[in-house]
């Protein structure tokens, strides 16, 4: 038994999880307990998420490069220290450097593998590197509680750390957003800006061709559906006169209109920015760092799948949201490649 004193405590009940969008509001003779420390936390770091997720977006911020190299055990996926910012607007710090056995993650998912495949002749398997935000709970010290507890009840964490996990999946995490952004500029890409004779839509044609083309992409809307009819704005000829005109409404549409549809925040922050948290699809809040195109081979007996070492292995980072920082925009802005 503890010869250690503390002062003892009931038991408090359980309450709701903390609201992101309220915060203590401490008046002169009020008493502060744990519950109202963990509130003022969420709606700190609530509000830094919420500022990262709406106002910067998600992607790789620097480092994480991706390689391949070979062992006696096959190919080996490195992936380097760095930074990113999840869906969710978390930080992910990644140190010290990843990697992982491709062979040894086969051998720990072979009946996942092989009903990913569907057939024993299949030569390829897609797998996803995928990389999330977790915090862990650390430093635990002695905790006052009732007499008489057991070991397990005489200490609690003190700190909670930023972590994160790396894992290959099968699966892509969900990016509409991501996806909705490129196909969006790919559209705008498409307008003809010029002041040679002919004819030049009006501005009120030009809002309604971009709605138009949204109105029959279903709810939740799918990028890939949306987007990937025929951008509505292809031969569309627009004075320079009117460009500056013309940008402002098509980004107000984007903003007001089209990209509440593809912008989703978790349920619990209280907002969102189609002023309905349940509009979109919530993200799984972790990125995708590449897609690797992996050639396989049954070497058999039953399901025993491995990497054909006779054939590369193909990194593929095209999907990859990349977040690129202010003042490299800035730079390329203002000292970029120039029109002739």
């Amino acid at each position: 038994m503890s010869t250690t004193s503390y002062a003892q405590f009931a038991a408090a009940p359980s309450v709701a999880t903390p609201d992101p969008s309220k915060h203590v509001n401490y008046m002169l003779g009020m008493m502060l307990g744990v519950d109202d420390f963990n509130q003022e936390y969420a709606y700190l770091s609530g509000r830094d998420q919420w500022m990262a997720r709406d106002l910067v977006g998600y992607g790789t911020v620097c480092g994480l490069r991706i390689s391949l190299d070979k062992t006696q055990n096959g190919p080996r996926v490195f992936v380097t220290s760095g930074t990113a910012l999840s869906p969710l607007g978390q930080l992910i710090c990644v140190h010290p450097a990843q990697c992982a056995v491709l062979n040894d993650w086969m051998k720990a998912n072979q009946q996942a593998l092989q009903n990913a495949l569907f057939s024993p002749l299949a030569s390829s398997i897609k797998l996803y590197l995928v990389l999330c935000y977790r915090d862990c709970p650390v430093d635990p010290v002695p905790i006052a509680g009732e007499p008489c507890r057991s070991a397990d009840n005489l200490m609690a964490p003190s700190r909670i750390v930023d972590d994160f996990t790396l894992d290959l999946r099968l699966n892509p995490p969900a990016q509409l957003e991501e996806d909705a952004i490129r196909d969006f500029v790919d559209w705008m890409n498409q307008i003809q800006i010029t002041d040679a004779p002919g004819s030049f839509i009006s501005l009120i044609d030009f809002e309604n061709a971009i709605r138009a083309a949204l109105a029959a992409s279903g709810s939740p809307p799918d990028p890939g559906i949306a987007f990937h009819l025929g951008s509505p704005l292809a031969g569309m000829r627009i004075h320079p006169a009117d460009a500056c005109t013309y940008m402002h409404a098509a980004f107000r549409i984007w903003v007001t209109e089209i990209r509440p549809l593809f912008h989703a925040t978790p349920a619990s922050a209280g907002c969102s920015c189609g002023g309905d948290t349940g509009s979109a699809p919530l993200p799984d809040g972790c990125l995708l760092l590449a897609e690797l195109d992996v050639p396989v081979v049954n070497v058999g007996p039953g399901q025993n799948w491995q990497v054909d070492n006779a054939n590369p292995v193909i990194i593929d980072e095209s999907r990859r949201p990349i977040l690129v920082h202010t003042r490299m925009l800035q730079e390329w802005l203002l000292c970029g490649p120039q029109t002739k």
